[in-house]
């Protein structure tokens, strides 16, 4: 597909053992990007349990995704953390790019929400956006509401200038070089877009087992482990994606939810079901998706908790 469009978009990405939607993630964006810039590897924490590089899929997919235009560069690598990882892409970041586009490799796009972001970036002269989170939770039919869909809880888009850097990965902030003249700021926040235009992201954050067990494993060892709640794989995800109505109801009156965090401190945040589309390149991998999905359930039911 040949795509038009206003604004020279750089999607940056960090990637370690992520293949679970990343090949959907990347057709999702390949024809609106400028560049794709892809950091891949492990942080300490993972290079002290003796990972120097995915051992899933992920490097599979990067090699073997098509690339006629070269718009994509991959970076393999070892890093401190993820500010690292992010500015380990940054160098190959083109003169001429306009936008930052800070890229999960679960978040997918539709692409007309993708034409609509463009137009904005070019009429408005944002130089920073946030954008909402559709983040799915336990499958492909439910996800999160409450503070997972706060007002920028997730900033994406940012006005790049030649040599910037990352100043950090969270909150994600550009940092222009000294000196640099630089826009106005002007933001467009995550619920005004959403209000105004329709335009959120699809996120497939908490939809497999595998991913989700890793993903705690990773936020509880690094300091996560005084907000977040514990056992959460088996108190809470495991027994609701298993469970039936009356059982996913008890878990979310007990928790406020179903999120990883302590309610206490940032609120409630149940499920919802889903009712609409998801973008196409999902759709076209539902069926694939689904057998992964219970394939990995069927892991833990077999391996790692029998009694359920």
């Amino acid at each position: 597909m040949n795509i038009k469009h206003q604004q020279k978009v750089a999607f940056g990405m960090i990637v370690l053992n992520g293949d679970y939607v990343l090949e959907e993630c990347l057709n999702s964006v390949y024809d609106y990007a400028s560049q794709i810039l892809i950091a891949e590897g492990p942080v300490k924490y993972w290079q002290n349990k003796g990972l120097t590089t995915s051992t899933d899929n992920t490097n599979y997919i990067l090699d073997n995704f098509p690339d006629p235009k070269n718009k994509i560069k991959i970076i393999h690598s070892q890093y401190d953390e993820k500010d690292s990882q992010c500015n380990a892409y940054m160098e190959h970041l083109n003169s001429d790019i306009d936008y930052v586009w800070n890229l999960d490799c679960d978040e997918i796009y539709k692409q007309n929400d993708l034409e609509k972001i463009d137009k904005l970036l070019f009429d408005e002269k944002y130089t920073s956006v946030g954008v909402q989170s559709k983040s799915f939770f336990g499958g492909f039919d439910h996800y999160l509401t409450g503070f997972e869909q706060n007002t920028d809880n997730f900033l994406r888009i940012f006005k790049s200038y030649p040599n910037c850097k990352w100043s950090t990965h969270r909150p994600p902030t550009i940092k222009p070089p000294a000196g640099t003249t630089t826009l106005p700021a002007k933001h467009l926040d995550s619920k005004t877009l959403f209000d105004n235009d329709g335009v959120e992201m699809y996120h497939y954050s908490y939809v497999f087992p595998k991913q989700v067990y890793k993903k705690m494993e990773y936020y509880w060892n690094i300091g996560g482990s005084g907000n977040r709640i514990p056992n959460y794989f088996f108190e809470v995800f495991y027994p609701w994606v298993i469970g039936n109505d009356t059982e996913r109801a008890k878990i979310e009156v007990q928790y406020a939810g179903v999120h990883e965090y302590l309610p206490a401190g940032r609120g409630p945040c149940y499920s919802n079901k889903f009712d609409g589309n998801h973008p196409i390149y999902i759709e076209k991998s539902l069926d694939r998706l689904n057998k992964i999905l219970e394939e990995e359930l069927n892991y833990v039911r077999r391996k790692i908790h029998p009694s359920k």
